[in-house]
């Protein structure tokens, strides 16, 4: 799966002085490939994700089943306190719990947490970030359609280990006009840097650090699809 050709020290050096970075092209060759074909397949199982009381996701095919009325008024729910809080609307599927509850999943993503969490990739990590703390990571595929989005936060998470947040992009091609750009933000809500979600790329971002997820524009073309999860220093509670 990791490629054997990028040199990491430019991508080390720049999350070490940043706290942020990009790995290009980190997959082999066809493995993006096989991926993106997974998550797209219409066979895939997405949930959406809301932020709820509950913190409980909801099978799209449920959601979309609710008459319009409904629909447009849990969106509007949504929005209305997205526009002073944190609020973030998009589909996900979390591998390791998809794994525990026995949930079939499309190959490569069958075995993608397993892979995530043997020893070359975790090697990976620790040679990009220089942090032998790192021990386990957690994965889950996320499709930004659109009108989703993800409001601004840091990723703490009190007692849950993460050390590095990672976001590994898996559409074929994407527009800046389209949104669902990966911008971080200062103290005053300012933006230091955005990210394109480029084919096969790789970014990492220690944690914490103040991010967002821009919406998807209407007119987007494609799903924003990726996978995505922490850096740990050991595996979240069962």
């Amino acid at each position: 799966m990791i490629e054997d050709g990028p040199d990491l020290s430019v991508a080390a050096e720049r999350l070490a002085r940043t706290g942020r970075t990009r790995v290009q092209d980190v997959l082999g060759p066809g493995f993006g490939d096989a991926l993106h074909a997974a998550l797209a397949s219409p066979a895939m199982v997405w949930n959406r994700a809301v932020r709820n009381p509950y913190n409980s996701d909801v099978p799209v095919a449920v959601f979309e089943a609710q008459p319009a009325e409904e629909k447009a008024r849990l969106i509007g729910m949504v929005h209305e306190e997205a526009a002073e809080g944190f609020q973030f609307l998009f589909d996900r599927l979390k591998l390791g719990q998809a794994l525990a509850q026995g949930l079939p999943l499309p190959p490569p993503l069958d075995g993608l947490h397993a892979l995530f969490n043997q020893a070359a990739w975790l090697d990976f990590a620790r040679r990009l970030t220089g942090d032998d703390r790192i021990a386990y990571v957690d994965a889950q595929a996320t499709r930004y359609l659109p009108g989703h989005f993800l409001n601004g936060h840091d990723d703490a998470h009190e007692d849950a280990g993460r050390l590095y947040a990672y976001v590994l992009n898996l559409s074929p091609r994407w527009r800046a006009e389209w949104g669902g750009l990966l911008t971080f933000v200062d103290g005053e809500g300012g933006v230091i840097e955005t990210l394109v979600p480029a084919f096969g790329s790789l970014n990492v971002f220690r944690v914490p650090q103040p991010h967002l997820v821009s919406m998807v524009a209407p007119f987007a073309a494609e799903p924003r699809l990726s996978i995505t999860g922490w850096w740990r220093t050991n595996p979240p509670p069962a």
